[in-house]
């Protein structure tokens, strides 16, 4: 298996950092653009354990892409970096179909990029079309606790005066915790209006979205496993795995089970 990390020009000619990572087949499927998650606030692009990355560079090319976070940059930024990672593998493999991976927050990157570019197909992780939902417009319930323990002094030591595209957990997750817990998510996002329609892919855009792989946990406590539902009805060729449980990132720990939804999301890419 061949690693190889680069970097990748935003539109504003930001360095992009991403590491790609060769499939062990002799005759490459596509490539998967993967986005991680964090709430656009913070992650890193190597999150994804390496059982999962065995599994996908099987048949295909995996990318492990960054964007730059918010609040030191705002969502439009952040928007037109998934779109500049996409744009890049496209010139690098022209005759290969694209697919775009993401988990959380990095599955509406993966959804966005499909809204403006060409796409053969999505794996949507745990993830949303849309801000504008009642949850991430209100104070949530497991972080509303913690969140007022974090002063703006503390936040203001967290947040950089320079663009990052990686950071700390310790240093980033809280200022994700704080946003989330005192609504004031969207905000820090630079969104001033949920319902702004650069920020909610209209349903009549998903009924012509390229076939799409989902999971959610039916009691998600951080994105509604309404939001995949929402996904599932209107993207016509989807397909909708649902898991009983209470977890956000189900996938978080290697197990079993994990393993064999990577599987099947793999084989619905090889179907296309």
């Amino acid at each position: 298996m061949t690693q190889v990390e680069a970097t990748c020009q935003s539109s504003d000619g930001f360095q992009l950092p991403y590491t790609i990572i060769k499939t062990k087949s002799k005759n490459p499927k596509g490539v998967i653009i993967y986005f991680h998650g964090g709430g656009l606030i913070f992650g890193q692009p190597n999150d994804l354990p390496q059982d999962y990355i065995e599994i996908l560079t099987e048949s295909y090319h995996v990318a492990l892409v960054s964007y730059r976070l918010a609040p030191e940059s705002n969502i439009n930024t952040i928007i037109e970096d998934a779109l500049s990672n996409y744009d890049h593998f496209k010139s690098l493999y022209p005759s290969l179909p694209l697919f775009t991976f993401g988990r959380s927050a990095g599955a509406y990157l993966a959804m966005m990029v499909a809204r403006h570019r060409k796409i053969d197909g999505i794996i949507d992780f745990y993830g949303y079309a849309r801000i504008h939902v009642p949850s991430f417009l209100r104070p949530n319930k497991q972080y509303q606790d913690l969140s007022t323990q974090i002063t703006p002094a503390i936040l203001n030591q967290l947040i950089q005066a320079h663009p990052l595209t990686s950071g700390l957990l310790q240093t980033r997750y809280p200022i994700y915790l704080y946003v989330r817990g005192q609504a004031k998510w969207l905000a820090y996002l630079g969104i001033e209006s949920s319902t702004h329609s650069a920020y909610n892919i209209p349903p009549q855009v998903l009924k012509n979205f390229p076939p799409t792989f989902i999971v959610h946990c039916t009691g998600d406590p951080d994105v509604p496993y309404s939001e995949s539902e929402h996904v599932h009805k209107l993207v016509a060729n989807s397909h909708f795995e649902t898991l009983n449980q209470d977890n956000h990132d189900f996938d978080r720990e290697v197990s079993s089970m994990s393993k064999t939804l990577y599987k099947q999301a793999v084989q619905f890419l090889n179907q296309i």
